[in-house]
């Protein structure tokens, strides 16, 4: 059976075989579809500067993988209330702002990602201010750093 990732609007996306993707389509009307940037699929649940696909067209141009290309996203803009989602058809990476997201487990090696919990599925809280990776060899997950203050900073 083939695995593929997918977005199937701003606040879900898939990685299993097509079986799941059908089973756990987003099944709002009004949800945004997503964004093609090239051969990716993007989306943005909450609110972000435009510059973002602008972002991700440069890691695009230089080849980046999904999870990197986030990473920059990361590095670029102040993270907080939004979150991203970004496919390349095999992985699918995710960037939670401040709010974190859902993981869910459909069955092995099969992941549906949402900004909120589904009904009548038990589902595990990805961490605020965190880049995932989901392959079918699994996820990877990284940690952002919180901003930190610099002491000598004037805060007057």
């Amino acid at each position: 059976m083939t695995w593929s990732a997918a977005i199937t609007c701003a606040h879900r996306g898939i990685l299993g075989p097509p079986r799941t993707h059908a089973e756990w389509a987003c099944p709002r009307d009004d949800c945004p579809a997503p964004v093609r940037l090239g051969s990716w699929a993007a989306s943005v649940s909450g609110t972000l500067d435009a510059s973002w696909t602008l972002i991700l067209d440069k890691a695009q141009q230089e080849r980046l993988p999904v999870g990197s290309a986030l990473i920059r996203i990361a590095n670029e803009m102040e993270i907080g209330g939004f979150s991203v989602l970004l496919s390349d058809g095999d992985d699918l990476a995710l960037l939670t702002g401040d709010e974190g997201g859902h993981l869910t487990e459909p069955a092995a090696w099969e992941y549906v990602v949402t900004d909120h919990p589904l009904p009548d599925s038990p589902s595990t809280s990805i961490p605020p201010r965190t880049v995932g990776v989901l392959s079918p060899c699994g996820p990877t997950w990284w940690r952002l750093d919180m901003p930190h203050r610099n002491p000598k900073e004037n805060l007057a």
